[in-house]
């Protein structure tokens, strides 16, 4: 029978002892056996956000703290993001085959040692242009798409010639930029007047990976794209 500070189900709440070892720091048998150790005993290798209330803790507020706290988060370290980039794109066309394949992918892995790589990032630039792609047959589909009124259809016809029916593009957690560098690019090589109109957004809570977004597009696109990247709080940047 489990006691109370180990699992309370009704409340979907998490105990001490296993948020100590979602985070990686499995509390020894003796003091996890210490209703009073476990939850206030405060050690120097502990971090104040692991300070575990007496009632448990919620798993969406565990997660929130250890993925996104500002000073200990899984996302926050700025010396090494944990959402690694590759500085070249795998030549996809002159792989082999599948193992081929395998091997290039394990030797950039080697390169990054403990980051790890998103579907964007292994395959760029390819990933990012087919979104872009889609998000553009839809926006094109809404301005063209027929209307009873004349009158409004007109009206359509002149926002777009003049550009004030923007794009507007929203994207959640943008890891180190490239899905947002791969659509820009792509919208502005196949359609400049609507990348001209353009607003991305990205919504970010890590302020590390905020700030990478920001550096990568400014890196591949240059000044003159109309993006901002900030966290859920507020704290946008352009």
């Amino acid at each position: 029978k489990k006691s109370h500070h180990q699992w309370v189900g009704a409340r979907g709440a998490m105990s001490a002892a296993t948020a100590r070892r979602c985070a990686g720091r499995l509390a020894s048998p003796r003091r996890a056996s210490s209703h009073r150790a476990l939850h206030h005993d405060v050690r120097p290798h502990v971090r104040p956000w692991m300070r575990v209330p007496t009632d448990g803790w919620l798993l969406r507020d565990f997660l929130r703290e250890a993925l996104y706290n500002r000073d200990d988060g899984y996302f926050a370290n700025a010396s090494s993001p944990p959402v690694g980039a590759m500085s070249a794109p795998i030549p996809f066309h002159a792989l082999l085959g599948q193992e081929d394949y395998a091997r290039t992918l394990a030797r950039r892995y080697d390169a990054l040692a403990s980051q790890w790589l998103t579907p964007v990032e292994i395959f760029k630039p390819h990933y990012a242009r087919a979104v872009a792609r889609h998000i553009l047959r839809a926006h094109r589909a809404e301005l063209d798409a027929p209307l009873d009124d004349d009158g409004e259809k007109e009206r359509r016809r002149g926002r777009r010639r003049v550009g004030a029916t923007p794009l507007r593009i929203y994207e959640l957690g943008g890891g180190t930029g490239t899905c947002a560098a791969g659509i820009l690019a792509h919208i502005r090589d196949d359609d400049p007047e609507v990348f001209a109109s353009t607003e991305y957004v990205g919504v970010e809570i890590s302020p590390t990976l905020a700030k990478m977004q920001r550096e990568t597009v400014r890196r591949e696109l240059g000044d003159d794209v109309n993006i901002v990247i900030g966290g859920v709080n507020g704290g946008g940047g352009k």
